[in-house]
């Protein structure tokens, strides 16, 4: 009953997608998964802090605080489940969480250890497949934003910057970031982000507030 009731869980996980189930419940058997639940307001990882391990969001919300390198300004977004965090950090020179992930509600997650994830990459053909394109596919996605076409407006690099400092170009998103700070970033005057600002808050894309920037549905920004 056990392995079944994991074998569910596997299903909806991008990493064992295209697994039979007779190799999924092998996996369910045989690999060491750690389970967790957690309460809103624990935190998941610090900044800076060793990642060997694959964290998966079974269920709940996640509050993921990215900060800038001089902590001038930071961004916090909404992950919800099911989602799996920071594979491209599992490997490579830098395996450190560059986020600080803290749970908005009450949420289950799932670990494995680099370990176990070596081994059922040498063992699965299929999860070493997809583990290949999920990390072949951020590594696309950030270097295609080289080459996108500039912004015409200075609201369009608004949007841009908004856009290229997310995890995902979905969701809510709030900018912890001062005007002055907003206006060097993109190399204009202060006066002329703020009349770009005012614009998109009276189009109901985007709310302003004290040293901060929210925004509702950044997909929705992004195609106004």
């Amino acid at each position: 009953m056990q392995e079944d009731k994991l074998y569910d869980t596997l299903l909806n996980l991008p990493l064992f997608l295209g697994m039979s189930r007779a190799d999924l419940l092998q996996i369910a058997g045989h690999t060491k998964f750690d389970f967790q639940k957690i309460e809103g307001g624990e935190t998941l990882t610090e900044i800076g802090e060793p990642y060997h391990r694959l964290l998966f969001l079974l269920s709940g919300e996640v509050a993921v605080e990215t900060m800038a390198d001089d902590r001038g300004y930071r961004i916090v977004e909404t992950i919800k489940a099911p989602e799996v965090f920071m594979i491209e950090r599992l490997f490579g020179y830098d395996q450190h969480s560059p986020h600080h992930y803290v749970a908005r509600n009450d949420c289950s997650l799932m670990s494995i250890s680099k370990k176990e994830v070596l081994r059922l990459a040498k063992q699965y053909e299929i999860f070493h497949i997809n583990l290949l394109n999920l990390i072949s596919t951020q590594a696309q996605r950030s270097n295609r934003r080289l080459f996108r076409v500039p912004p015409k407006t200075l609201s369009d690099s608004i949007i841009r910057f908004f856009e290229n400092h997310c995890l995902r170009p979905a969701g809510e998103k709030n900018f912890h970031i001062k005007m002055d700070r907003l206006a060097q970033e993109l190399n204009v005057k202060r006066l002329k982000v703020s009349v770009a600002l005012n614009e998109l808050e009276t189009q109901g894309l985007i709310e302003l507030h004290r040293g901060r920037i929210s925004i509702p549905a950044l997909e929705k920004l992004i195609n106004r």
